[in-house]
């Protein structure tokens, strides 16, 4: 799910479990140089919460 950090780009991870529940793994936060990503910084599922975002989807 997109969000955003401090102003970059965000992506909510979830994976999909056998009961097709998903749940977050992770927060990555990319940081752009021009039109490429120049860093990927990821963050446990605890973020999720901070940025609107659940911890598992339906």
């Amino acid at each position: 799910m997109p969000t955003r950090a401090k102003g970059k780009p965000a992506l909510g991870v979830y994976l999909t479990t056998s009961t097709g529940i998903r749940h977050g793994t992770g927060l990555f936060v990319l940081t752009l140089a021009g039109d490429r990503i120049c860093a990927m910084t990821r963050f446990d599922d605890s973020v999720l919460p901070w940025f609107g975002l659940p911890r598992s989807l339906p």
